[in-house]
Order: C-alpha cells, then sequence, then structure tokens
C-alpha cells in the first residue's frame, strides 16, 4: 500500500523536475524558518528600493503586521494588489527616507522576474489555543516566500475527505495564521482523487472543484493534477488570473476547470480576431467566467474597448450586481454607463476599463449620427476596435441589433457570446431574411462546451426530481385531440385548487420544511403560470388570491398540520409582473399590485409603494436569493413566488429548490433555462432540483427529454433523478442486507464481533442510510409504514445508528493501523437519512455575524427585528446541550450590546475562545477542589473515552500525594479514606466530561 510519506515524496518529485519549475527547501521546517526565508527574498527583490539597507527589526515587524491577516478573504485582497502587484508600504526608521513601498509578489511578471517558487514539507505549525496541539502541514507552495497553496495527503484506502476535515480543523484551531493567513487555495487528495478549494474560514464541501482536460475528461490523478494544476505557471495563474474576489459575499472564488479552459479559449481567438461563443450550462457560472475574460481581453493592446452588453431589463438584476461584487477588488475598473453621452465619453477615452452599458443605449448612441450631432466624436467611435461580451447571449441582444452595431464600426467588432442554451439547427429561429437562425450564425463557432451532463458529474450543478402529474379530469395519455378540453380544464377553479393542494402537500420535502432541524432555514420555491385559454398575468393574480386565502385560513385547501406545526405562517407569498401604464388591463393590474405589495409590506415590514415598483421587485429577488446577511433568518424568508415569465432566466439562488409549473410544454431552451433556477449546489440536504408540471403530464415529459437530449448531448439518464420504483427497489435492496443485522436474539453482538463483519455492518449500513435518506424525499413514502412495513420503529433505528456510530469510532481511533486494502470504510461518511433534533448551532453563529459591524464600522447590518429569532434558537439549543447554549447566549448579549467592539472579527473564532476559557475555568475549580494536579487532569480529560473502563493518566491524576494535599486541605471532610476520595474524583470527573466539557469540544 501506497502510504503518504511515499506520496508527498513523489509529489514533491513531480514539482520540482521537468517543467514545474518549483524548488525544494529540505530546510525550512518552522515557521520562524518561513519568515526569516520571505524577508531574505523581500530584501533581495527590493534592493534597490531599500538602497542597500536592510529592514531593521522594527521595520520588518511593520512588514510582518501588514502580511498577516485575520481571515483569507482580506490576505487576497492584498494578494491581488493594485495594477497586478502585491505591495506593503511601511516608514522606514530612518526618517529622511521617509515611507517605502516594497514588491512582495509581481502578478504581471508570472515564472520570470522577481518571482521566487519554492516547496516546503512538513513544516511545524505550532498550537494556538491550550486545547490543541502542535501540526505539521504535508506541502506547501511558496511564492516569494509566502505560503500561497497547501495540500494535504492521504492514502488510496482514505477518502480525500478527511484531508478536508483535517485542513478545517487546523482552520478552526487558528493554525493558518500568520504567514499561513496569505493561502490562497487548498489541495486534497487521497492519489487517485484530487480536488481544490479557494481558501475560506469555513469551508464547504459544495466549491471542492476536481480538474478536467479542454474535453472535459477528469484528471483525478494527482500527480496528473500536478502536472495540469500545480506546475509554473499554471499554479500562479490559479491564484492570480483566475481567482475573483466577491466583495458582496466575502470569498475567494476560484475558477473551475471549464471556466479556465473558456477564458484560454477566448483569448487564443481574440488574438486570431476570431469570434465565438461559450456553452456552459445553466448554473455553471458564465458571469464568473464572462468577468475575467473582460478582465483578460483588456490585456490586449490592439483592442481598445471590452464592452460587457446586458439587457435595460437586467440592470436590477444578479448579473450586473455580480460583475460590480467581482470589480470592487479588481485592478480594472468597471464603468456603467449612466446616460448615452456618458457612454460616448467613455468610449472614446483612453482609460482601460471594461464598460457595463445596456443594448438600448448603445443603439440609441448610434442614432445620434443620423441627427449630425458632433462629427469628430462618431469619427473616433466609428474607428474602435472593439470586443463585445454578451451574458445571457440570446435574450441580450436580437441578430437585427447585432447586425446594426455591426455596421457602426469601422473594424468589425469581435463578439463573445455566453449561454447555457445554443440555439441549433434542431429548434432553430424563424427565418427572417439574413438574421442568423442559430448561436454559431450568430456569433460564430463554439468555443467550448461544457453540458448539464458534465456539471453533474462534476457536482457543479445538480440533477433534475421531475413529477408530472395528471389532470384530475383526464383518463388517458391521448392529449393531442384533447388539447382544447384540456386547456379549458387548466385554468378552472377546480384546477387550480388541485394544483394548490398538491403545492401544499409536495412542499413539505421539496422545501426542506420535514427535517428542518438539520439546517435551521427551509428552501423556495417558484410557481410559473401561462395558460393557453387565459391572460397569464390574470391567472397570476388568481393564484396568488387563493394562496393568500390558504394562508388566512379562507379557502378550502389547508396547510397541512405537520407543516403549521412546523412553520405556522406558511406559505409566506409574493407575486410579481411588469405592470404597464397604457393598457387595457392597465388600471386592474395596477390596483392588484398596490394590494399585492401592501400585503408584502405588511409581511415584511417595508414600505414599497406602486411608484417604487422596481424596489419592490428588486427585493423579492434579493429575498429570494437570500444573499444579503438580512434576509437569511427564517422570520425573513420568502416560500412561493408567483410567476409568468421573470425570475426564470438569469435569477441564481442556492435556497431556490422547486419550480411549480402550470403551463404548455415549453420550448427545448426554456425548458431549461427555467429548470436550473432550482439546481444549484447547496448543502446536504438538497438531492436535486424539483420540477413538478401541472399541464400535459405526456407531452411534457417528451418535450423534458427531448431538451435534456439536446443539451446534455444524449445524456438524459445523467440529468434525472431516479424514479420512485428505482429509488424503492435501491431501499429494499439495502434494507435487506442490513436487517440481518437487527436480530435480537442473535447469539454475538457486534460490537465484540470479529473486524471482518464489523467493517461489512459499516459499509452495510452506510448504504442504508443513503437509501433510505432518497426514498424520503418521495411524496409516495407517505403511503409506506416504515415501522408496519420494515419493522424500522424508532428503537431500532436509534439501535442501528448508535452501533454504526461505536463501531466507527472504533476504527477512526485505529486510524492507520487498520491496513485491510480489502475493505474500504469511509470514515468521513455523513449520515443522511437521520433527522437532527437539536439546532444547529452554526447556523446561529452565522445569525449573530450579522450584527458584527465590518471593519472600520461602528453600525450591522442586521436589522434588530431579527434579534428574537437568535434568542429563540439559542433556548432551543439549549435544550439539547445546554452549556453550549449558555456561551453562545453570553457571547449574543456580549455583541448585541457593544457590536463595536467586535468589528471585524469572526464570531466562530470568538466562540472558540470563550470554549477554550470556560474549559480552562472547569479544570482549575476541578483540581483546586480535588487537589489533583491541573496538567495531569487536562492529560486525562483529553484522552477522555466514555466506552472504556479505565482512563489513562487517571492512576497518575490520584496519587497519594494529591489525596495528602485535599486531606490538609478539607480538614473536616467526609473522605477519609483514600479509596473513596479516588471512587468520588472518578464519578465527578465522569459527570463533568460528559455533562460540561464533552458538549463543548464535540459540537
Amino acid at each position: 500500500m501506497q502510504q503518504e510519506a511515499q506520496m508527498e515524496q513523489q509529489l514533491i518529485n513531480q514539482l520540482t523536475h521537468d517543467e514545474s519549475q518549483w524548488t525544494l527547501r529540505d530546510d525550512l521546517k518552522t515557521e520562524d524558518d518561513l519568515w526569516e526565508n520571505f524577508f531574505r527574498i523581500l530584501q533581495n527583490n527590493n534592493r534597490e528600493v531599500l538602497n542597500d539597507v536592510p529592514l531593521t527589526d522594527n521595520e520588518k515587524a511593520s512588514v510582518k503586521a501588514k502580511i498577516t491577516h485575520s481571515t483569507f478573504f482580506k490576505s487576497a485582497q492584498e494578494f491581488t494588489g493594485a495594477n497586478g502587484q502585491y505591495r506593503v508600504t511601511i516608514d522606514r526608521d530612518d526618517t529622511t527616507v521617509g515611507t517605502i513601498s516594497l514588491l512582495v509578489i509581481d502578478h504581471t511578471n508570472i515564472a520570470g522576474g522577481t518571482s521566487v517558487y519554492e516547496v516546503v514539507h512538513q513544516i511545524q505549525i505550532e498550537r494556538r489555543e491550550e486545547l490543541d496541539n502542535d501540526r505539521r502541514g504535508d506541502v506547501t507552495l511558496l511564492i516569494n516566500g509566502l505560503p500561497v497553496i497547501h495540500i494535504e495527503l492521504k492514502t488510496p484506502r482514505h477518502s480525500p475527505m478527511q484531508a478536508f476535515n483535517q485542513i478545517q480543523k487546523y482552520i478552526t484551531e487558528q493554525k493558518f495564521n500568520g504567514i499561513f493567513s496569505n493561502i490562497q487555495m487548498f489541495v486534497i487528495t487521497n492519489g487517485n482523487d484530487t480536488r481544490y478549494i479557494a481558501a475560506d474560514q469555513h469551508l464547504r464541501e459544495k466549491f471542492l472543484s476536481g480538474w478536467v482536460d479542454e474535453n472535459n475528461n477528469p484528471v483525478r490523478n494527482y500527480i496528473d493534477f500536478a502536472k495540469d494544476v500545480l506546475s509554473i505557471p499554471m499554479a500562479h495563474h490559479m491564484v492570480s488570473d483566475y481567482s475573483v474576489l466577491d466583495s458582496k459575499q466575502k470569498h475567494i472564488i476560484l475558477l473551475r476547470p471549464y471556466q479556465v479552459h473558456a477564458i484560454e479559449a477566448i483569448f487564443e481567438a481574440s488574438k486570431k480576431q476570431q469570434s465565438g461563443y461559450i456553452w456552459h450550462t445553466t448554473g455553471s457560472g458564465k458571469t464568473l467566467t464572462s468577468y475575467r475574460v473582460a478582465h483578460n481581453l483588456l490585456s490586449i493592446p490592439s483592442l481598445d474597448k471590452v464592452i460587457f452588453l446586458i439587457d435595460r431589463k437586467d440592470l436590477d438584476n444578479q448579473t450586473t450586481q455580480a460583475f460590480q461584487s467581482y470589480a470592487n477588488n479588481d485592478s480594472i475598473a468597471v464603468d456603467e454607463t449612466e446616460s448615452t453621452i456618458n457612454l460616448a465619453r467613455k468610449l472614446i477615452s483612453h482609460d482601460r476599463t471594461v464598460l457595463v452599458t445596456t443594448r438600448q443605449k448603445l443603439q440609441h448612441l448610434f442614432k445620434w449620427q443620423d441627427e449630425e450631432r458632433n462629427e469628430d466624436m462618431f469619427k473616433r467611435l466609428k474607428n474602435l476596435r472593439t470586443a463585445f461580451i454578451v451574458d445571457e447571449c440570446h435574450r441580450t441582444i436580437s441578430p437585427e441589433s447585432k447586425m446594426d452595431i455591426d455596421k457602426f464600426f469601422n473594424v468589425k467588432p469581435l463578439w463573445y457570446g455566453f449561454t447555457g442554451t445554443p440555439i441549433f439547427p434542431q429548434n432553430s429561429r424563424d427565418e427572417n431574411g439574413k438574421a442568423a437562425r442559430t448561436t454559431e450564425q450568430l456569433y460564430g463557432p463554439c468555443l467550448h462546451s461544457y453540458t448539464i451532463k458534465d456539471a453533474i458529474r462534476d457536482h457543479a450543478v445538480l440533477g433534475f426530481h421531475i413529477k408530472n402529474m395528471r389532470n384530475i379530469y383526464q383518463k388517458d395519455d391521448d392529449e393531442s385531440d384533447n388539447k382544447d378540453k384540456l386547456n379549458n380544464q387548466y385554468v378552472t377553479p377546480q384546477h387550480m385548487q388541485s394544483v394548490a393542494e398538491n403545492v401544499m402537500k409536495i412542499s413539505y420535502r421539496t422545501l426542506g420544511i420535514r427535517n428542518i432541524n438539520n439546517r435551521g432555514y427551509t428552501y423556495s420555491a417558484i410557481l410559473t403560470t401561462a395558460p393557453a385559454n387565459m391572460r397569464p398575468i390574470d391567472q397570476a393574480k388568481r393564484y396568488y388570491k387563493l394562496f393568500r386565502e390558504i394562508k388566512n385560513g379562507q379557502s378550502e385547501v389547508k396547510v397541512p398540520e405537520r407543516i403549521k406545526k412546523i412553520l405556522p405562517d406558511f406559505p409566506k407569498v409574493a407575486i410579481t409582473f411588469s405592470v404597464t401604464q397604457n393598457d387595457d388591463e392597465s388600471v386592474d393590474d395596477q390596483a392588484f399590485m398596490k394590494a399585492a405589495i401592501d400585503d408584502y409590506n405588511h409581511e415584511y415590514g417595508t414600505s414599497y409603494s406602486l411608484d417604487e415598483i422596481g424596489a419592490y421587485n428588486k427585493n423579492i429577488n434579493d429575498r429570494l436569493a437570500r444573499k444579503n446577511e438580512a434576509y437569511k433568518p427564517q422570520s425573513e424568508r420568502l416560500d412561493l413566488v408567483i410567476v409568468v415569465d421573470r425570475l426564470l432566466t438569469g435569477f441564481d439562488s442556492q435556497y431556490l429548490s422547486t419550480l411549480f409549473v402550470d403551463r404548455p410544454p415549453m420550448n427545448p431552451q426554456n425548458i431549461i433555462q427555467s429548470f436550473s433556477r432550482t439546481n444549484r449546489i447547496f448543502d446536504q440536504d438538497k438531492k436535486y432540483g424539483n420540477i413538478v408540471t401541472f399541464q400535459f403530464p405526456k407531452t411534457f415529459s417528451d418535450a423534458i427529454d427531448d431538451a435534456l437530449r439536446l443539451y446534455s448531448q444524449g445524456g438524459v439518464g445523467d440529468v434525472l433523478a431516479p424514479t420512485w420504483e428505482e429509488s424503492k427497489s435501491k431501499f429494499d435492496d439495502s434494507y435487506h442486507e442490513i436487517s440481518h443485522y437487527t436480530n435480537p436474539n442473535a447469539p454475538l453482538s457486534l460490537l465484540d464481533a470479529p473486524d471482518e463483519i464489523k467493517k461489512d455492518f459499516i459499509q452495510q449500513y452506510q448504504k442504508f442510510d443513503k437509501a433510505f435518506a432518497a426514498v424520503q424525499t418521495y411524496d409516495e413514502f407517505d403511503n409506506i409504514d416504515q415501522e408496519k412495513d420494515y419493522g424500522l420503529t424508532p428503537e431500532v433505528l436509534d439501535a442501528l445508528q448508535g452501533t454504526y456510530e461505536t463501531l466507527l469510532e472504533e476504527f477512526k481511533k485505529n486510524g492507520d493501523d487498520v491496513d485491510d486494502e480489502d475493505v474500504d470504510i469511509d470514515t468521513d461518511y455523513e449520515l443522511e437519512s437521520v433527522i437532527d433534533k437539536s439546532v444547529n448551532y452554526q447556523y446561529i453563529l452565522s445569525l449573530i455575524q450579522a450584527y458584527v459591524p465590518e471593519e472600520g464600522e461602528l453600525l450591522p447590518s442586521a436589522d434588530s427585528q431579527d434579534s428574537s429569532e437568535i434568542d429563540d434558537y439559542i433556548e432551543d439549543l439549549s435544550q439539547t446541550n445546554k452549556p453550549l447554549a449558555t456561551i453562545v447566549s453570553q457571547l449574543w448579549q456580549n455583541v448585541k450590546a457593544h457590536p463595536e467592539n467586535y468589528a471585524g472579527q469572526q464570531v466562530d473564532q470568538l466562540l472558540n475562545e470563550m470554549i477554550d476559557q470556560a474549559y480552562n475555568q472547569q479544570l482549575a475549580a476541578f483540581a483546586d477542589k480535588y487537589n489533583v494536579d491541573l496538567n495531569d487532569l487536562k492529560f486525562v480529560v483529553k484522552n477522555y473515552d466514555v466506552h472504556a473502563e479505565k482512563q489513562a493518566g487517571v492512576n497518575q491524576l490520584l496519587s497519594r500525594d494529591a489525596f495528602k494535599a485535599f486531606k490538609a486541605a478539607n480538614a473536616g471532610t467526609e473522605l477519609k479514606r483514600m479509596m473513596d476520595w479516588k471512587k468520588q474524583v472518578r464519578a465527578q470527573l465522569a459527570d463533568l466530561y460528559e455533562n460540561q466539557i464533552a458538549p463543548l469540544i464535540n459540537e
């Protein structure tokens, strides 16, 4: 079996040989060594600025303070640097010299100039807290002495998630502070499965990414990954050119491989003066890719301007907001043009900026030419060499509009369109003279593709779970002959009530209500309606009234009791559609929307009017997206939004889990676009994007299959969730295997069984757990009596889970001593079928974090009306973990009273410090009470095993000298005999650990 040390050496050999260009520094083994090496390189690269006068200790301390950051995001803000250079500014001790700027890393001169690339391994990272241990990191890559990429390795028989969890543990223990706070990227591998992730204080599994080559073939082997990603210059590009900072979410974003390949493909095409389009499936981050494309195109001298083109309707959408959020920390400027004349001035300026403008504004500018305005300005405009980047390239610009723009310029512009749903000959536009009918005709060849099938394979998006509901009147599948009859039925009150009843029933599962305690929040849904025999907006209005009546208890359709017990205010519903001024229906639409906005204001404490409908619509977008901390509390959630077409393209929210579709089948591109609102990767409980259709079930099913075949290049089965029958069959098989272990009369307890049987049970239980969790996501499971049909009583399930966790812990403790390659145990598997009855305290911390101001600010962003929800959650937490709830409550009261004292700090780190303080206080009090040695007590507690009969270190703790000291200090004690004293200390120690210490350190 390949050991970690051998893997580590093979990785280092790859990094330091051939064209990789990393230099092994085996002499660097401690953090002090790293700092010394960093200053050596810094001074060598800045000799001229330093005038050959070395930095003093005081000056080094100033540099250290500026190089050390409280979060990875803050380090990345400095790392990105102005104009592609990471610099620090200090005052020299010699006041006659004054202030100097030192170059730390030059991203404009990758693999050359002042860039120094080194690799170190097994660096000792000292403990930051008393409860922690010293650690050693596996492999770290340094650029100019700063650690920027850290790699953790496990052997092939271990899950790479062990390396992931280990990194998170180091982060929690604050091991990656100091010089390590400059890390931008983590890599985890077990040799056969290699993935990377951007550095963050809270790593989330969903952001892990594997690598694929330019043809989307996975690259999993760690040596192959090192060749493709960790060699120079690619590694440096990854943390500089292929990294984006999201100023809104305060995250580093590392591009996924398909995004990198698309950027490189466009860059190569641009050098040949070739246009084209990128086909990246909806939800795969096209806006982010297009942003980096804009950034890179600016570096091409032959281009005068790079223009990011959007539609006027998108001015308030997430695309523009995201673009601005990325640009806030960039070395380039992004200009939104406020007026047509402002657009003209910026186009002819010499500034190297990306312009964000609308198609309408650009075409309005061209019309001025006919009015003979400013001939010189138009001459300069027409001679511009431009590149247009078009996100959602079919919605933003029509073939006719693109022809108009091309005609205006003397030099034909370069065009790079981004779409998740290209138009092919199979679904081409209607013929209209010379106008392009397909994406290729409009933009040029496909420069890179990444289909929904690729994205699901790479865990970049989720697949779809689709239910095509039969109409309550429908007796057979002959829909074509009964089309008119069915269309009439689809607008009847009876059909609408049936739809509403199904929405109520289905939401229990698809909105995550049944297992809310696993997360602390629920998901959201959209209902889209556009019947053939009625004006779509009128039907949307009817649905809004119906759901309001359901919410207020005024309808025959009732909210199920199992939902009302968890969410008494369900459903919180809103509606959004375009309100016109002069149409025949305008008066009724405006009166209706005014009432709907009043409902919304009453529900959420807002104060919008009909005149502010744009702000109202934006608030719905933001509340549904929940990217703003203010909308994350459950009290601010939006359960259901009713639309015709709004939000079905371009809208992005990981909280959106379900799309209810009460309309006839759409064309292939609109099916994929609308369905893809639901399939963003999120948490462990969100398995699929849920789609429920209510019209023409057979026709819609065929249309969905056709769309998936077109946009996944044939892989329909790879995109859809298993059917109920398939999932239940899988569960039945797993139940059959696990049932062998549920016999209460078995002659041998599993806990005493041979290792082979224990391992088999662990494997079978994990398969059972996954299948049990999956089958419970189907509404058909309501018809199953798990106790009667399968004998799965709460007692049986608890016993199985308890045995599993005990055995798993046993194998975890044995660790590398378990050397059986025939039986692979995933010790990092997370149970899926268990609905946690306790409250997720990390969710509480995320709510408290919203009350902590940003660094340099006095007031937090959160609204005080949300504070009662935190109090309620802490109260719930106290029911299952009172010691932790007490400390969280204390922290919450401190933050609430004086938020300014905690500006810029991380709540989880504050909590860890308070837990450490409480831990030490309790141990000190115990040691003082029984006169035992405090260090001996810490050893016992650190190694305490609740399943062991004897605890390590107890004999040394309960020494005769300790008993003598106890008697001397407690003359009147009833514990006269040492045996009685030992017995009581052991009992009190067990109580202390199980009821006070374990609840704090095991969360």
